[in-house]
């Protein structure tokens, strides 16, 4: 076992070897489940719109109503609430600050005339004289449920992406919690070949912050293991790096004091082909860097630093 040795793959290695786009099957059938359900349960609600008066009912009964309708007719979430605050401010309710759609529905709830007001602008705002003397026609065009517009809040098409979009932010935590299943999943193999233990999104004293992984215990860390797999481009991709940079740091103070810690980062995805300049600064910073074409090595790390654990 002291023979194993273990390599750092070069960054030209590490940037040939990414996995674009990680694919879990479980994870697209559980998905695709919850947007099939969600898309059904939508629409039956918007499918009972056919006059004001429906309409009316159907922003009675839904609490996420005016969500819904400005994103499948299409209507600029902005503008309307622009709109909105021109009918508070012409009509003297009072005005402190702009509402949220949510705060506009429950004002509907509540005032007869501003129900009456907001419902007018959203069935037939297009063709009102008096919303046309205010707002420019480059507006107004979307407000009206006229055929048109019927049509496409009952389609299923465009239901199912406004669930998708709603969602992404669930897909994104789903795809990271079972890229985090996978990584620990041979880590806790390899572990256990040797006796170790290890402790998952754990803050570390030592860096004042949070790591995905250590062995084996957050007060005496010898291994950390960090994972970012993203396939966006974000700014929290140079907050890793300065992470890095801070971690390196630490260690180096560390080692000096006959403390050995083995510094090691996880990055795969799209998005880190988009920041470049961050991942090549992660890879100086670190002793030893994996990806998921590269997860064995993450044994031969450990198998050779096993005396140092």
């Amino acid at each position: 076992m002291a023979d194993t040795k273990a390599r750092k793959l070069t960054y030209d290695e590490l940037f040939n070897s990414t996995t674009m786009f990680y694919i879990n099957q479980d994870c697209e059938e559980s998905i695709k489940r919850t947007i099939d359900e969600q898309t059904a349960d939508i629409l039956v609600g918007l499918k009972s719109i056919s006059s004001k008066e429906t309409l009316k009912q159907y922003i009675i009964d839904h609490k996420d109503s005016l969500d819904r309708l400005t994103s499948v007719a299409e209507i600029s979430e902005e503008r309307f609430k622009r709109m909105v605050s021109m009918i508070r401010k012409d009509r003297g309710f009072v005005f402190a600050t702009e509402w949220g759609l949510s705060k506009i529905r429950s004002a509907m709830m509540e005032s007869p005339a501003m129900m009456e007001s907001v419902l007018n602008l959203i069935w037939d705002g297009k063709n009102d004289p008096k919303m046309q003397a205010c707002i420019p026609p480059f507006y107004l065009e979307n407000m009206a449920m006229d055929a048109s517009t019927l049509a496409k809040i009952k389609d299923e098409s465009s239901v199912r992406q406004l669930v998708k979009r709603g969602l992404e932010g669930t897909y994104s935590n789903m795809i990271g919690d079972a890229i985090l299943a996978d990584i620990e999943k041979e880590l806790k193999r390899v572990c256990a070949k040797h006796g170790l233990e290890y402790q998952k999104n754990v803050r570390i004293p030592k860096l004042d912050r949070a790591v995905s992984f250590v062995l084996e215990s957050s007060t005496k860390p010898k291994l950390i293991l960090d994972v970012s797999y993203s396939v966006t481009t974000s700014s929290s991709q140079g907050s890793k790096k300065e992470a890095a940079r801070k971690t390196e740091a630490v260690i180096k103070s560390e080692r000096e004091a006959g403390n050995k810690i083995i510094f090691v980062n996880f990055l795969d995805g799209a998005g880190w082909i988009g920041r470049q300049a961050d991942m090549r600064e992660i890879h100086r910073c670190s002793d030893y860097v994996l990806n998921f074409q590269n997860m064995g090595l993450l044994e031969d790390i450990i198998d050779a630093h096993i005396n140092e654990l």
